[in-house]
């Protein structure tokens, strides 16, 4: 297993045990994410993964994204489940993903790709698990592979709209989490 497969399997079942704890109302409550509702979140997450199996099985990303339905966590299940599964196959991670972020960003191997997606769920995993009113701790390698990943990014991209809001100043003797997450904007 690479070390990115690690990761991003880490964040997997991170934002599966935040939707196991969560209650149905988490969907319609405000997340910390500008704009978002627990809907918004879930359905990104789910859509991510939805994402990595479509690149990971054909090298181009998906003609549609999984929505909300009646069965949140059934639907969850069966994608990740999907989703490793395919990421298990043989040369799995070594398919190129063609253009995931846009021709700008170019083409990049799954494995790269899985890489900077299991930073991006993790933020997403304290944003579920915030909404939801539920433990917000995430594994500290996850944490310190997340920071790294998102400050190995130019400026102008993190900030870019729909990406990051400003950085906070993190309070004196804040952990390595609530860093990570006030340098993506998150207030803590």
């Amino acid at each position: 297993m690479s070390a990115n497969l690690r990761m991003y399997t880490s964040a997997v079942y991170a934002f599966d045990h935040v939707l196991k704890m969560a209650k149905p109302t988490v969907f319609g409550r405000k997340a910390p994410c500008a704009g978002w509702t627990g809907t918004d979140v879930y359905e990104h997450g789910i859509g991510d993964l939805a994402m990595i199996k479509s690149f990971a099985t054909t090298g181009k990303g998906p003609k549609t994204s999984p929505k909300l339905g009646k069965d949140p966590l059934g639907a969850w299940l069966k994608m990740r489940d999907q989703t490793l599964e395919v990421l298990d196959r043989p040369h799995a991670l070594q398919t190129i993903a063609v253009d995931p972020f846009g021709p700008g960003f170019g083409s990049m191997p799954v494995d790269d790709l899985i890489g900077f997606m299991a930073a991006e769920l993790a933020v997403h995993v304290w944003d579920l698990a915030r909404t939801a009113k539920v433990d917000e701790r995430l594994d500290p390698a996850l944490v310190k592979h997340t920071m790294a990943t998102w400050k190995s990014l130019p400026e102008e991209v993190l900030r870019m709209p729909g990406m990051m809001g400003p950085a906070i100043k993190p309070a004196a003797g804040a952990d390595a989490q609530t860093k990570m997450l006030n340098f993506l904007g998150r207030a803590v």
